[in-house]
């Protein structure tokens, strides 16, 4: 007797279901990748640049999300990941001014003193995780940038609870120890 396989056909999802999927991926995971975009840039413009990029990229990819094989805040942080690698070389490649280094046009900002003692706080604890070696940096980014909770930085790092749990308070205290010297 001959034996008959039935395959099934990947369905793909029709365009407004893509684009309904993604509407509620933004809506229940947007923050998250911006927070996590935030912690590794300068400035917050550049931050909700790459959060367009990043939903950009998962619409043309929306087809290929596959919920069996992890979350979509899973996926959308390794997209996430990815673009800030991309960005980071397009920005090795070329030099730009700041915006914050530019004058502030709202008159409701806080005051100069209290930007510059702002400033001046986080220039040093970003200088001080720049220090960090970059699993570190990755591992903070991921929890307290982007508001991770422990399981979900262990799925989008592929490691288990108990090891993030542990990296992060070494990575915890090497930074605290850069911040005291």
């Amino acid at each position: 007797m001959a034996e008959y396989r039935v395959e099934t056909a990947r369905v793909h999802p029709s365009a407004a279901t893509l684009e309904r999927r993604c509407r509620e991926w933004y809506e229940a995971h947007g923050e998250a990748v911006y927070g996590y975009l935030r912690f590794h840039l300068p400035s917050a413009d550049a931050a909700e640049d790459l959060t367009a990029e990043v939903f950009l990229r998962a619409v043309r990819a929306a087809d290929r999300f596959d919920p069996n094989r992890g979350a979509a805040r899973t996926w959308l942080l390794g997209i996430a990941r990815n673009a800030l690698r991309d960005h980071r070389r397009r920005e090795r490649r070329r030099r730009q001014v700041p915006m914050d280094a530019l004058l502030d046009l709202k008159s409701e900002a806080p005051s100069p003193e209290e930007r510059l003692l702002w400033r001046e706080t986080v220039a040093r604890l970003l200088a001080a995780v720049a220090e960090l070696g970059d699993g570190d940096q990755e591992l903070i980014g991921l929890r307290y940038g982007s508001g991770l909770d422990t399981a979900e930085t262990a799925a989008a790092l592929g490691l288990r609870k108990a090891v993030v749990r542990t990296r992060l308070w070494r990575a915890l205290a090497r930074l605290r120890r850069i911040m005291a010297s």
